[in-house]
């Protein structure tokens, strides 16, 4: 989740720039790349020179160090390696939502010009967050729908630094409204999918991130942390994710609960990063001669008293028997910060994100920002904005100095506190940020007092922070965490352990990550076997990574799509696959009604956007405007809609003497099974008749 640092209301005017400069600084998106019928200019027509010598199996298992090496070497091209990661992201993404905007032509360019001159991550391609890490000319819109085509005028320094390292960034990825929730999921991008399982969210604010290095788009990808934002995908996807001390990250600023780095998959990789994006303004320690002098104290309680899953008791229990066993002292002892105070004051905090998203707004509709522009959040965070007082400044001052002091003194004892990173396993993509009844509350915020405001963003958030309540304590302190993915499940999904430090200690993190790591503790997604998109993985067992040679010939990449969609919504034709040249606007209908069309094929836009070609052009490929036009699975039940109704047939084939049953409007029909016929699929009845799986025809019950 992301939270901004907190403004007295009296100030709002003379900071509104400052805090739209801090927080959605300069950014911009051209368009969002699956929530969007528009797209940008040209298809790209650029492609790396020479042969490719890596499969996409060895991209996909090594690490950045790694691949660092085999560029300097000249054992493959960093042009290679961006033609290997843009096949991995167009493959996948479709299913995955991860990544919003890929920049091909200027990756390949960048690629082509790079000089060696000592670079840890010579030539290796990276994705980048959409929200706060702006690269001039690309996507900054901060997840707000009334703001989609701004675009960042500047870069920020973070992606400098990174750009000097070596990286050569291929695009930007997905994140929830401003950063806001510990799920990505916004009304302008929609929901990330989670690759451990799709029906689940790789969880917020820095799912995009998290997700594709899961996957294997990349080796690391960046993102920022100002209440969990990268441990709690980390967490849920199955990643390393390390939020340093304030102010010790390249642009970081060391007054603002916001930390930037990355999601990993290597301890090597995380070390080398951290070690060339200091700022030089905080100085990390050292890390002690010997490691296993250091108290560990570790807990599982909630510090908002909020339930802790089974799952979450275990991966920290496993990790205390692991710890003793390697001859760490560890015992149990709960933060001494009290929680709910401390998230009132977070909440205090992120009023200012409501504050600057009305700048926005204003600037698109000449008016304050009202319930339904975006998330109801932010609407909410806004108005409460316009309430606070100067004592509720210091309150949140006094608190936050409070919590800071209190775990000084806690690490003198324990130099290290042990949690759960999240309390539960990823949420479902059909679980909602926020409640349905307090989401109408909030509608209504503005009739209530300031206390009554602050109290029912707390109520609201809760569903939230329930899932998440571990991860804010470090931001709001300013101190270093680290998730680690140490443990799955039974249903097969991660959930990571948190180890946080004294301010300055970020290196004795990375020290205890190493330590896991070295002993076999982290399980990664390529550690598990992988059946098709959509369910978990089936194993635990660890395996070691393969060693990575530079020999077999890639494999080509498959994308599968439906031979016919229709449109769920108002849809254009447009002539280009980058959806700039319309050629029809085809107005919403009932389903019954809508628009078909049959798919030739597939193209994808100059930022790798996936598009349907059919008769005349092209169609966007976004889920929330078309959908295959036949069902794909069971879907248990169906209604007939058709207002002719539909006939039951004998045999799949459809042929009109074998018409057994005309089936009226309003009908429901059980389905046993679903079969291939040709390139369509058709439903069996419990009966054993078989009716079409057309839906314009029939409904899902």
């Amino acid at each position: 989740m992301k939270q901004l640092t907190f403004q007295h209301v009296k100030q709002r005017l003379i900071l509104v720039t400052a805090i739209v400069a801090l927080v959605l600084g300069g950014t911009g998106v051209t368009l969002p790349a699956f929530a969007s019928d528009t797209a940008t200019p040209t298809v790209s027509t650029a492609t790396p020179t020479g042969s490719q010598t890596l499969t996409q199996a060895q991209y996909q298992h090594a690490t950045a160090t790694q691949l660092a090496e085999m560029v300097r070497s000249g054992k493959v091209t960093s042009q290679q390696l961006i033609q290997l990661a843009l096949a991995k992201v167009k493959q996948d993404n479709p299913q995955l939502n991860a990544v919003l905007t890929m920049r091909e032509d200027a990756a390949y360019s960048e690629a082509a010009a790079l000089k060696d001159t000592g670079q840890p991550f010579y030539g290796v391609p990276v994705l980048i967050k959409g929200l706060a890490q702006e690269l001039k000319g690309e996507p900054a819109t901060q997840g707000l729908p009334y703001s989609s085509n701004r675009v960042a005028s500047y870069t920020r320094p973070f992606v400098t630094k990174l750009q000097s390292l070596g990286f050569i960034v291929i695009g930007q990825t997905n994140y929830p409204e401003l950063g806001l929730t510990n799920i990505t999921d916004s009304k302008l991008y929609g929901a990330a999918k989670n690759p451990w399982n799709t029906s689940d969210n790789p969880g917020g604010s820095s799912g995009g991130a998290a997700a594709s290095v899961a996957d294997d788009m990349v080796p690391l990808a960046t993102g920022n942390d100002a209440g969990g934002s990268l441990r709690i995908p980390a967490s849920w996807s199955g990643v390393i994710g390390l939020k340093p001390t304030a102010g010790m990250i390249q642009g970081d600023s060391a007054s603002s609960s916001m930390a930037s780095f990355a999601e990993t998959k290597s301890m090597q990789d995380t070390q080398t990063l951290f070690d060339n994006m200091l700022s030089g303004k905080v100085t990390a320690d050292a890390v002690p001669q010997d490691l296993k002098s250091v108290k560990i104290a570790y807990s599982t309680k909630s510090p908002v008293g909020t339930p802790v899953s089974q799952d979450a008791v275990n991966a920290v229990m496993r990790s205390v028997s692991f710890l003793k066993a390697q001859g760490f002292n560890v015992e149990q002892a709960d933060s001494p910060v009290d929680g709910k105070a401390l998230m009132q004051a977070y909440y205090k905090g992120a009023t200012s994100s409501g504050f600057a998203a009305n700048s926005f707004a204003r600037s698109a509709f000449k008016r304050d920002l009202e319930p339904d522009d975006g998330s109801i959040m932010t609407y909410a965070l806004f108005e409460a904005s316009k309430k606070l007082t100067s004592d509720d400044q210091a309150s949140y001052k006094t608190e936050v100095a409070t919590a800071k002091q209190q775990m000084a003194d806690f690490h003198q004892k324990y130099a290290l506190y042990l949690t759960p990173t999240t309390a539960t396993t990823a949420p479902s993509n059909t679980d909602p940020a926020y409640l349905p009844e307090y989401v109408e509350k909030m509608r209504d915020i503005s009739s209530l007092d300031s206390q009554d405001q602050m109290q029912l963003i707390y109520d609201a958030w809760l569903h939230g922070l329930s899932k998440s309540p571990f991860t804010q304590l470090a931001n709001m302190t300013g101190e270093p965490a680290i998730s680690l993915p140490t443990y799955v499940s039974g249903n097969q999904m991660p959930l990571g352990i948190q180890f946080e430090a004294a301010t300055s200690q970020d290196r004795l993190l990375l020290a205890m990550g190493d330590l896991f790591e070295k002993q076999g503790q982290l399980k990664f997604l390529d550690d598990q076997k992988q059946p098709a998109t959509g369910t978990p993985a089936q194993s635990t067992t660890p395996t070691k990574k393969p060693t990575v040679t530079t020999t077999s010939p890639a494999k080509p990449v498959t994308v599968h799509f439906p031979t016919q969609i229709y449109a769920k919504t108002a849809v254009n034709l447009y002539r280009d696959a980058n959806l700039t040249k319309r050629v029809r606007h085809y107005r919403a209908k009932p389903r019954t009604k809508s628009v078909t069309f049959k798919v030739l094929g597939v193209a994808y836009s100059k930022h790798g956007t996936l598009r349907y070609r059919v008769k005349g052009g092209y169609v966007t490929a976004n889920s929330k405007l078309v959908a295959a036009l036949y069902y794909q699975k069971n879907p248990g039940k169906v209604r007939v809609i058709s207002r002719g109704g539909l006939y039951e047939y004998q045999h799949l084939a459809f042929k009109q003497s074998q018409r057994v049953k005309h089936v009226k409007q309003g009908h429901v029909l059980k389905i046993k099974s679903i079969k291939v016929h040709g390139q369509r699929t058709r439903l069996v009845l419990t009966n054993g008749h078989v009716i079409t799986a057309n839906k314009q025809f029939l409904i899902k019950k």
